[in-house]
C-alpha cells in the first residue's frame, strides 16, 4: 500500500519540509509514496522538493516510478513522477461560476473613480512592499486589505519553512525600517470587513467573498493582481486573476515569469497593444519595478487619452470574459460525460 505524505504550502513558502523528510524516510524500502499537494501550485523545483525526493530515491536505489504526485496544480513544471488528479487548467476557472455576474460589464470613463484597484488577503513580503509603495507614492489606487489575526511576515520567526519570498530582494535595510514604521502607524482596512479566514471556510463563503469584492469593481478601472505563486516555473491562476476576467476588468499581474504568455495559450488576450507587458519576462522585485513603470505611464496620460485606451481595453476584457465562459462550459461538459460513463 502506498504511503501518503501531505506537502503543505502557503504561496511561495514550503511550510513542513522537516516533517516531510521525516515521513519520507519512514517509508519502507520498495514501497510507493503519494505526495499530496492539496491542490496547490508551487514550483517544486524552486522550493527544493524535487531535490529531496531525487536524493531519497538515489540513496535507496529506487525508481521514480514509486513516487506519485497527487492534486498538484502546476501543469508547466516537469517532474519525473506520475501525476494523479492534477487539474489543468486551474480549478479556480471552474469555481468562478459560483460568483458569476450575468450582466455584461459596461465601460465607464475614469473621471470619478480610481485608475487602479488592489485587493489583498494573506500578506507576504512581496504584497507588503507592493501595498506600501502604492500608498506612500500616492498612486491612484483603490485598496482593500482583508484583516488577519496573523502578524506581518517580518514579525514571524519561522523555524521550519523554506520561503522563496525574501524581503532583502526588495528593499535595503533602511527602506525596510521605513516600511516597518509605516505599517506600525497606518492600517489599511477591508472595504467589506471580510477577513482572510472568510475566504475558504466553505464553498459558500468563497463565493460570498468574491461577490462582496465585486460590489466595488465600479470604483476603479484596472486591477493590480498579486497572485499566490510567483516564483519558479509555475502557472496557477487563482480567483485573484479569474475574478477580474469574469468582471471584464483589464489587469496588471504580479505573478511568475511568463504568466501572461500562458494565459494567452489558454485563449485569453492580454493588453500588450495598449501598454508595455514586457514585465512578463521577469519575476520578483524586478517584475514589480516594471509594473510600477507601466502604472506611472498610465497615470501621466490625460483624461481623454486614458479613457480612449481603457475603452479599447474593455473590448479585450469582454472577449476574455467569453473565453472564461467557454472554459467553464467545457469543464462542465467533461463532468457530465464522466457521470454518464459511471
Amino acid at each position: 500500500m502506498a504511503e501518503t505524505i501531505v506537502v503543505e504550502f502557503s504561496g511561495d513558502c514550503w511550510n513542513n519540509p522537516t516533517q516531510f523528510c521525516t515521513q519520507l524516510n519512514q517509508v519502507p524500502p520498495g514501497e510507493s509514496v503519494i505526495l499530496d499537494m492539496r491542490s496547490e501550485g508551487p514550483s517544486l523545483q524552486a522550493l527544493g522538493v524535487i531535490d529531496i525526493i531525487n536524493s531519497w530515491l538515489h540513496d535507496r536505489q529506487q525508481s521514480p516510478d514509486l513516487v506519485q504526485i497527487w492534486r498538484w496544480s502546476n501543469p508547466v513544471e516537469f517532474v519525473p513522477y506520475q501525476r494523479l488528479q492534477c487539474s489543468n487548467p486551474s480549478h479556480f476557472f471552474f469555481m468562478s461560476q459560483n460568483y458569476w455576474l450575468d450582466s455584461e460589464p459596461v465601460f465607464v470613463p475614469t473621471e470619478h473613480k480610481n485608475l487602479f484597484g488592489l485587493f489583498l488577503g494573506r500578506m507576504t513580503y512581496a504584497r507588503a512592499v507592493i501595498l506600501y509603495q502604492c500608498m506612500v507614492t500616492k498612486q491612484d489606487v483603490f485598496v482593500s486589505k482583508m484583516s488577519s489575526p496573523s502578524p506581518y511576515p517580518w514579525q514571524l520567526n519561522p523555524q521550519d519553512e523554506i520561503n522563496l519570498d525574501c524581503l532583502s530582494d526588495w528593499l535595503n535595510t533602511n527602506q525596510q525600517y521605513r516600511m516597518f514604521t509605516w505599517y506600525d502607524q497606518y492600517t489599511v482596512l477591508s472595504v467589506d470587513q471580510m477577513t482572510v479566514k472568510d475566504q475558504f471556510a466553505t464553498p459558500e463563503s468563497y463565493a460570498d467573498t468574491n461577490r462582496s469584492l465585486l460590489k466595488h469593481y465600479d470604483r476603479f478601472a484596472i486591477e493590480l493582481v498579486c497572485e499566490t505563486y510567483t516564483m519558479g516555473n509555475t502557472f496557477f491562476p487563482t480567483e485573484k486573476t479569474i475574478r477580474p476576467i469574469m468582471a471584464g476588468k483589464p489587469m496588471l499581474v504580479y505573478g511568475p515569469q511568463y504568466f501572461l504568455a500562458r494565459l494567452r495559450s489558454l485563449g485569453f488576450r492580454t493588453y500588450s497593444t495598449l501598454w508595455d507587458e514586457t514585465y512578463d519576462l521577469y519575476s520578483g522585485a524586478e517584475r514589480w519595478r516594471r509594473i510600477r513603470t507601466v502604472m506611472q505611464s498610465l497615470n501621466e496620460k490625460s483624461q481623454d487619452e486614458r479613457n480612449q485606451l481603457l475603452a479599447q481595453a474593455h473590448v479585450i476584457a469582454l472577449r476574455n470574459r467569453q473565453c472564461l465562459n467557454n472554459i467553464i462550459n467545457n469543464q462542465m461538459d467533461i463532468i457530465r460525460n464522466a457521470h454518464k460513463n459511471i
